[in-house]
């Protein structure tokens, strides 16, 4: 299998996770393709260029030219080190996110939680000027997205234990907790602070929606919905007409009474419940490829 074959194969296979990785890094070595030759051909204006239609601004004037910029943002790096940590954030949080509340959530919360960030980066050059917290540098990276989804899962499951390098089962509660005082006394150093106040606007927002969710309120699924509309709305296509039937539900052996079905559906919530409390006691890691799988396609079932 080529590569580009397999990268095809990832995209089909493994989920939003993967496909906001591939997107990712494709980005970043599209970034450094044209800076190769722009280096080849003694053309470096040409990366820069491109590097400025996808880094954010919280210039208004050139915000009105750039709309598109405060989505951009979130898949755009240029240091690689920058990419590296950022992507290994994303694939520790985006695993467990996934398998508990599926591919449509994880979206949501990382595009969401980007935007979160970029409003708080934008609003910081209207905070008293003894704060130091107006930023007129751009914005780039994944990092502000990343901390919605992080965040996100270690709200909705604070007690869920996972193994750390060296340090053996820590509580997700506290990993989110480190990393929010890391960021709350790098503001205060002054180094990247629009990038630090984009990380608590994405980490808020991925608190914000957990808390939501366990109410019963799906911030994240919705927003994906309406997106999803949108080509629906300009296609200019009315869809089929609805009929009114009688209510019948089906199953993959054919048609159920309600009964059945919701004695099934009990089943199926009490082995996820099980799930969920065997990674509260021994951590993610310690699930059979099985469960995963099935915590992973009832998240998809959502």
């Amino acid at each position: 299998m080529s590569i580009a074959d397999d990268i095809k194969h990832q995209w089909h296979t493994g989920g939003m996770l993967k496909k906001l990785l591939i997107v990712n890094v494709g980005v970043f070595l599209l970034i450094w393709a044209v800076e190769l030759a722009g280096w080849l051909f003694n053309t470096k204006g040409l990366s820069v260029l491109l590097l400025n239609q996808l880094m954010g601004t919280s210039n208004p004037s050139k915000l009105l030219f750039k709309p598109w910029t405060p989505v951009t943002y979130m898949f755009t790096h240029q240091a690689p080190m920058h990419l590296f940590w950022n992507m290994v954030m994303f694939w520790f949080s985006g695993q467990i996110f996934q398998g508990i509340l599926g591919d449509k959530r994880l979206l949501g919360n990382y595009l969401l939680g980007g935007l979160a960030g970029f409003a708080f980066y934008a609003l910081g050059s209207l905070m008293p000027d003894h704060l130091a917290l107006g930023s007129h540098g751009p914005i780039l990276g994944a990092s502000a997205a990343v901390m919605g989804v992080f965040i996100g899962i270690a709200s909705y499951r604070p007690d869920m234990v996972v193994n750390l390098f060296l340090l053996g089962p820590v509580r997700l509660k506290y990993i989110a907790l480190a990393v929010l005082v890391l960021d709350l006394i790098a503001i205060r150093t002054g180094n990247n602070t629009g990038g630090h106040l984009a990380h608590l606007g994405g980490a808020l927002y991925g608190y914000g929606a957990a808390r939501q969710l366990a109410k019963g309120n799906d911030w994240s699924g919705a927003f994906i919905d309406r997106i999803s509309r949108i080509p629906k709305l300009f296609s200019g296509s009315k869809g089929p007409k609805l009929r009114v039937e009688k209510r019948r539900t089906h199953h993959a052996r054919g048609t159920v009474s309600d009964a059945d079905f919701n004695a099934l559906k009990k089943q199926k919530q009490e082995r996820i419940d099980a799930i969920l409390d065997k990674i509260s006691r021994s951590g993610y890691d310690s699930l059979s490829k099985e469960e995963r799988d099935f915590l992973f396609k009832s998240g998809n079932d959502h």
